[in-house]
């Protein structure tokens, strides 16, 4: 493609010019030799050649087009217009025939290019990646099954089990246990133990309860240097007439003397939700409550008659399948009977309490 000017299009590459000058003796038919004047050697465009008799200069694009006959502003000016060496242009006049007849070699270097830095480059980035790729791979193959071994191979901890308190039976015919301590629940029955008086559990093995003998009776202490327990189970033996006594606050109270044995309960703690079931007594059994209670349930078997006397009243109160509600203070509720019988419960509040539900116990099969 032609550019602006009309003329071939330019070669980007940078052109050697070197200007020879010829001679008979060098074999140049065309003209007679040319002896250059003293002073007045041709200028040569390109690197210096020392081969011309009369010595050689350094030219650009514009000297060498005069040199041709042509117009020096034929084409616009380039950075080959600029002499390549601080060396003086000579000139010629114009309408004079140089003295000397010269041939112009026009050299093309072709510019080296080195595509392997390039290829080196981005081989060396290509075996960087696979290199990370491959590690990472390699290194989840390798934990992965040792993490497996670790959790499938070793020994898995265990929470230390409890140990239960136990004590012989004897010959007592009555006993009395007081409960000390806070906990979260507290399971209280009774059961046919054999030789045994009781069997105490503790819930948190870490906080064992503990069990003192003191004044004909036990007292057991289920968080023994600490604040809180989660709680225990305590079973009685039921050939024994126990009087059970909490004096530790707990949130949830379930008390099962179906078997037996239960001859009074105080408690004079606070107690958020308790359950009592209750068989048919011997004789009048008294269940006081001193502390403040939230929900109170309390079941008989039939043939045991029930009677609540709240001192300082209750949000709401059912007893022989009557509720009532905002119960004042000093109200006594009973069950048909009770004061006809002997086999009978009587249930003191001593604090206000939300519910009070009194109710029997469903026959037993």
């Amino acid at each position: 493609m032609a550019d602006q000017w009309g003329g071939p299009p330019p070669d980007r590459r940078r052109p050697n010019v070197v200007l020879r000058f010829l001679s008979p003796a060098a074999g140049d038919q065309d003209g007679p030799p040319a002896t250059p004047a003293p002073g007045r050697g041709q200028p040569v465009a390109g690197r210096r050649s020392g081969a011309s008799p009369g010595g050689s200069r350094l030219i650009g694009r514009a000297t060498l087009a005069r040199l041709r006959g042509g117009s020096p502003t034929a084409r616009p000016p380039t950075f080959a217009d600029e002499p390549t060496d601080a060396l003086p242009v000579v000139t010629t006049p114009a309408g004079t025939r140089p003295d000397s007849t010269g041939r112009v070699v026009l050299i093309y270097e072709q510019q080296v290019r080195r595509p392997w830095r390039l290829w080196a480059f981005t081989a060396m980035l290509v075996s960087l990646t696979i290199g990370v790729v491959l590690g990472q791979t390699e290194a989840s193959r390798t934990n992965a099954p040792r993490s497996a071994a670790t959790v499938q191979g070793g020994p898995q901890p265990s929470a230390a089990s409890p140990v239960p308190l136990t004590a012989p039976l004897g010959t007592a015919g009555q006993r009395r246990l007081e409960i000390t301590g806070t906990a979260t629940t507290l399971r209280i029955r009774t059961a046919q133990l054999g030789g045994s008086l009781f069997t105490i559990t503790g819930f948190d093995p870490n906080v064992p309860p503990q069990v003192t003998e003191a004044g004909g009776g036990s007292v057991l202490a289920l968080a023994p240097g600490a604040v809180v327990t989660t709680g225990a189970e305590v079973v009685l033996n039921a050939r024994v007439a126990w009087t059970v006594r909490l004096t530790g606050a707990t949130t949830e109270l379930d008390l099962d003397a179906r078997a037996g044995g239960l001859a009074a309960v105080e408690v004079a703690s606070a107690v958020s939700r308790g359950v009592l079931q209750l068989p048919k007594p011997a004789g009048p059994v008294p269940l006081t409550i001193t502390g403040p209670a939230g929900d109170l349930t309390v079941r008989t078997a039939a043939g045991a008659p029930v009677r609540v006397r709240v001192a300082k009243g209750a949000g709401l109160a059912t007893v022989a399948g009557t509720t009532r509600r905002d119960v004042p203070a000093g109200t006594t509720l009973q069950d048909t009977g009770w004061r006809s019988t002997r086999s009978r419960y009587d249930i003191r509040l001593a604090a206000r309490v939300n519910t009070v539900l009194v109710e029997r116990l469903p026959p037993q099969r």
